[in-house]
């Protein structure tokens, strides 16, 4: 009996220690936190409400939730205070109905005192108004009822959270609600960074619906659903010196909580709850975009990164989205309050050339002449320059006109024919502005358009960098019977998804 136990056994911690197939062997926190408020758009003063009343407690270094105090008020009042402003007036009080009691003696005398929590209970009142800041910050709240008199609470070895008193409840700042707890904690200059820690796919909820059109088919969205996942998960340590894992606008993901959640969105990320993509062990940046305009990028021609998994492909069931053409008309004037904003020293723009092109044909250098001196713009610097879509773009107009050539080496080579002689269809001809002919081994053709010498014409097609997912070839792809997992795998090379 004895030897067959030990068999039994034996045989139950070698099941245990085999691996399931498709398992990830990597550990993905169920916990995610976002940056709300934070650098500039950090405040000094913060809005709250909650329908179900607050918990308010202290987030210590090691993560330990403390509950300073349950209340049923419905608004919040928070703001920084700095300690230099406070006197003591009375401290180590037994519990906090003691304290209170000395603080409504006080407040009947008309002396502004709040109550102070540090691990113990004391009463502080105010003695001026000083708006200079100095590093021993605390959090002022107020709430809307009796119930909850001006408490004060410092940051003493973490952070100040608020959350619902319903575990299922939401907490909303500034008018947005959220799931999860809020943590508040010093920025600079007296202001108050705010951070929002919830589940790693209740985080998505958020995400999804302003990623991508809530309308589309179920496998984009679940496709989408494993690329924001996965790009979260390869990115928690972007923002760790701000104590937070994410941003929560385009930096990152858009991310704007409960009000945005919609149940199409909801249910892709629950029917792809922890997939993510691997590559060689590690989660994979999975790095998406709008529309490619036929055609995705290298990620080393974009983020100076090659990533073998983040290379060039052919969006096969290309679609035609909004963007798939657009056109900008910039004068020379325009360009010039546009560079000189970012590039200080130019002076008066009067000639733009496209200096160099990604295989695939997006800009990735231009060279911007001005009366004052010249600068070089690269990748994604050019689209933030002349506000365009992306840059998968030709350029017409100007006082020059440049022909793209490639040769047997597979060399692109930009030619100014401005003033220069060429072979046309007459013979040797003297290039002109408003005509190119083209001479081809079987026929031949001239171009004609009007510009002015000092207008640009910008043409191009696709909308963002270019990398990854395509989400409009996506669309397409879905549209044509394909399934997110065929999609992710068409975008992404040599990954798997665990």
């Amino acid at each position: 009996m004895k030897k067959s136990l030990v068999i039994c056994f034996i045989l139950f911690l070698t099941v245990m220690m085999i691996p399931i197939k498709g398992q990830s062997q990597e550990f993905v926190s169920a916990k995610i936190r976002v940056g709300l408020f934070h650098n500039s758009s950090a405040r000094a003063s913060y809005r709250l409400y909650s329908d179900k009343g607050f918990r308010l407690g202290l987030k210590m270094k090691e993560e330990q939730l403390f509950t300073v105090m349950d209340f049923s008020d419905r608004f919040l009042d928070v703001s920084s205070a700095d300690s230099k402003d406070f006197i003591s007036i009375n401290k180590n009080f037994k519990d906090k109905k003691d304290a209170l009691k000395h603080v409504e003696q006080l407040s009947n005398k008309g002396t502004d005192s709040y109550l102070f929590f540090d691990g113990s209970w004391s009463v502080w009142a105010k003695t001026s108004d000083n708006a200079i800041y100095s590093k021993d910050c605390n959090i002022i709240v107020i709430g809307e009822s009796s119930e909850l008199p001006k408490i004060i609470l410092p940051y003493t070895d973490g952070s100040i959270f608020f959350t619902s008193m319903d575990s299922e409840g939401l907490v909303s700042i500034e008018g947005r609600r959220y799931r999860g707890i809020l943590e508040m904690m010093p920025a600079s200059n007296g202001n108050i960074q705010v951070v929002n820690e919830l589940g790693l796919e209740e985080y998505l909820y958020g995400v999804l619906p302003k990623e991508v059109p809530l309308g589309w088919p179920e496998e984009v969205l679940k496709a989408q659903a494993v690329a924001a996942r996965t790009y979260t998960v390869a990115n928690l340590s972007k923002w760790q010196k701000y104590s937070f894992d994410i941003d929560s606008n385009s930096s990152d993901q858009i991310y704007q909580g409960f009000d945005v959640e919609n149940a199409n969105t909801n249910r892709a990320v629950d029917e792809t709850r922890g997939e993510v993509l691997y590559f060689e062990g590690k989660p994979i940046i999975a790095f998406y975009h709008s529309d490619s305009g036929g055609q995705t990028e290298n990620c080393q021609d974009v983020f100076g990164s090659d990533l073998p998994y983040l290379q060039s492909v052919d969006d096969l069931f290309y679609a035609n989205s909004p963007n798939s053409k657009w056109e900008v008309q910039l004068s020379l004037n325009d360009i010039s309050k546009k560079v000189n904003l970012s590039t200080p020293g130019l002076g008066e723009v009067c000639k733009i050339s496209i200096i160099e092109r990604s295989p695939t044909g997006r800009v990735k250098k231009i060279l911007l002449k001005g009366n004052l001196g010249e600068n070089i713009v690269e990748n994604n610097e050019i689209r933030s320059l002349f506000g365009i879509k992306s840059n998968f773009f030709d350029i017409f107009g100007g006082s020059s006109i440049h022909l793209a050539v490639v040769s047997t080496d597979d060399i692109t080579r930009n030619i100014e024919l401005q003033n220069q002689c060429i072979i046309a269809q007459g013979g040797l001809t003297s290039f002109s502005r408003k005509t190119v002919s083209i001479l081809g081994t079987d026929i031949s053709k001239s171009l004609c358009y009007d510009t002015f010498s000092d207008t640009y014409i910008i043409q191009g097609r696709g909308y963002g960098h270019g990398v990854g997912m395509s989400q409009w070839g996506a669309k397409a792809m879905a549209e044509n019977g394909y399934n997110y997992k065929e999609i992710l795998l068409h975008y992404y090379k040599n990954v798997e998804i665990r």
